[in-house]
């Protein structure tokens, strides 16, 4: 009798360890997904504020030209299309130090390697 409880025992206890590692694996894959989705949202940001950097140098520098607002700000506030899986081109307003008028519109494209490209710069 004693031989059975203890098989009982043993047998429950390895149902109850093979349930604990699921949920752990459970947890690492949301953990996983919310990392993955924090890295895209820095290289996103990381996107912007190299295109915006580029509108400046384009420009003149900070000495003479001040890109829109939103470029300073969270980058799902800015005029952007990921036109390819790592590759975004923003639109950006611009204008000259002084002046409350944009005038000025550069796009700029960026891929999650760094690499910047303006494609336009026009006066609007």
């Amino acid at each position: 009798m004693k031989n059975i409880i203890i098989i009982f025992m043993i047998m429950g206890s390895m149902a109850v360890s093979s349930h604990v590692p699921l949920k752990a694996q459970e947890a690492s894959e949301a953990e996983s997904s919310v990392r993955q989705q924090y890295r895209q949202l820095i290289t996103k940001n990381r996107a912007k504020n190299l295109a915006r950097q580029a509108a400046e140098q384009e420009n003149g520098g900070l000495g003479q030209y001040r890109a829109e607002p939103a470029m300073h700000g969270p980058v799902e506030e800015t005029n952007y299309e990921e036109i390819e899986d790592g590759v975004w081109r923003f639109t950006i307003r611009g204008r000259e130090i002084g002046s409350d008028d944009f005038t000025i519109q550069t796009v700029v494209t960026v891929d999650e390697q760094a690499n910047v490209t303006v494609e336009s710069n026009e006066e609007i």
